[in-house]
């Protein structure tokens, strides 16, 4: 039962659990237990460029290896606030969002780093080991208000922008899940997804708020199956639980959190019946991470608010939101500007189910798009035709037609027939919902833990093909 506070701090985290309980696990990272007081040594021994001031904003070059955990939480206890930078982006991508936000240093924490300091001229590079033996910067005392994290959006309606959030904000979010999901300091969660998304983030602060295990291992490919071994939670798409269904849980595996996907009922019931508990939300960057959730049960209502979190719609259905993990705002040239109302709006519209306090996500405002003088809403129709047999992972993306302005297309990830696909899409959808024609999801733009970006096929869709023409020949 949630409490009227979230769960807060005196001091910084990790030195509150290292004096509760120094020789407890903190980290399990390739088979090895990692105490608080270890955790603590390590964060200490970190050291920085002299240039860098307790105002600074870093960029820190993001794996999830315990050394780019360290070098986070140290950054954090100097005064740091850190963008962790996805490491596939390009140089001009980089230094785009470098000047943009006002990033005064890359950190690269591995001397194995495959990005040289003559890699980009600004903003200035800093190369830290991940342990030194002294340091040059001086630590601030824990301030909960603090901006202390800055997380890029997707971008799929424009340049990423810089989320800033406070130790407060994230430790709100951890302890209004926790009222719904059990999470203990005897728990181990899996670190399965990338700190520089928001539901890393996440993952981070509930192992804090709890002083529980964070476990570090490689999660790709069918590597999750081992990494799952001693963790007792997880955040997993629906594919991913999926093959572990199939393969077969780990004894200690007891409760996931779903996001990222239409949940079927029957993987659900195979979960459940494995002795998995699971749970399904909704969430976004400036709320940090999970607004609602519930226990899965197959259906296309995503719960009620959280703790510490309000939701309302408007009158045209847009979903609003606020409460004590919204934002401090984006960073911008090295200003935080603040939100401009209480209310954050989302830009995705919703529903509540009849006679529940339950929400349902129709779709992105700006994802629909018109067929023959029809609106079309995507995620209404992957809903319905992910329920084919086969489909692990489906999307509707839009492509440019003379006639029709523009036409569904399908694009899947699982074993399908595509003609009996298409045939039967057309008994379940009205014609302007129907998928002109099928494509494979391509392996590369299959993102593990991470949904992907409705931008990302779109772009790729039309590299492939130009008008339904060429759908056509291709098929």
């Amino acid at each position: 039962m949630a409490t009227n506070q979230p769960i807060s701090f005196a001091q910084w985290p990790w030195h509150h659990w290292m004096a509760l309980h120094p020789d407890a696990a903190a980290i399990c990272c390739d088979s090895q237990i990692i105490s608080w007081r270890q955790l603590c040594n390590d964060i200490d021994r970190v050291g920085f460029d002299s240039t860098l001031s307790n105002r600074s904003l870093v960029a820190i070059l993001s794996e999830n290896r315990y050394d780019t955990l360290v070098h986070m939480l140290a950054a954090w206890q100097y005064g740091f606030a850190t963008l962790m930078l996805n490491p596939a982006f390009s140089e001009s991508t980089r230094n785009d969002i470098f000047e943009r936000v006002g990033i005064d240093a890359l950190i690269a924490p591995s001397n194995e780093s495959s990005f040289p300091s003559d890699a980009i001229s600004s903003p200035s590079f800093v190369s830290t080991s991940s342990v030194c033996d002294s340091s040059v910067s001086s630590t601030v005392d824990y301030d909960p208000q603090r901006c202390l994290t800055l997380t890029l959006t997707s971008g799929s309606s424009g340049a990423p922008k810089a989320v800033a959030h406070s130790a407060s904000n994230h430790l709100a979010s951890a302890s209004g899940l926790f009222s719904l999901m059990p999470f203990a300091s005897s728990d181990c969660w899996l670190l399965s997804l990338p700190l520089f998304h928001i539901s890393g983030l996440a993952i981070v602060w509930r192992w804090l708020a709890k002083g529980a295990t964070l476990k570090i291992a490689d999660t790709q490919g069918n590597n999750l199956m081992t990494a799952l071994n001693g963790a007792t939670h997880a955040s997993l798409v629906p594919t991913q639980l999926a093959r572990l269904v199939e393969a077969g849980k780990p004894s200690s595996l007891h409760s996931v959190l779903l996001g990222g996907a239409v949940i079927p009922q029957s993987l659900v019931d195979s979960a459940e019946q494995q002795g998995i508990g699971c749970w399904c939300g909704y969430g976004m960057t400036e709320m940090a991470s999970t607004i609602t959730a519930k226990r899965a049960n197959g259906a296309f209502s995503v719960g009620s608010a959280l703790p510490y979190r309000e939701l309302m719609l408007s009158e045209q259905g847009e979903v609003w939101v606020k409460g004590e993990t919204l934002s401090l705002g984006y960073m911008v040239d090295r200003q935080l500007e603040p939100p401009s109302s209480d209310w954050f709006q989302t830009k995705d519209k919703g529903s509540w189910v009849s006679g529940l306090n339950d929400l349902t996500i129709i779709g992105r405002l700006d994802n629909m798009f018109i067929c023959g003088g029809e609106n079309v809403q995507p995620e209404t129709v992957e809903r319905v035709l992910s329920r084919f047999e086969g489909v692990s992972q489906l999307f509707i993306v839009p492509l440019a037609d003379t006639t029709w302005g523009h036409v569904p297309v399908a694009i899947v990830e699982g074993d399908i027939d595509a003609a009996a696909f298409l045939a039967w899409s057309k008994s379940q959808l009205p014609a302007y919902q129907c998928p002109k024609t099928v494509f494979s999801l391509p392996t590369d733009l299959q993102s593990g833990g991470i949904k992907i970006s409705r931008q990302t096929l779109s772009v790729w869709l039309h590299e492939h093909v130009h008008s339904l023409g060429d759908v056509c020949e291709s098929n």
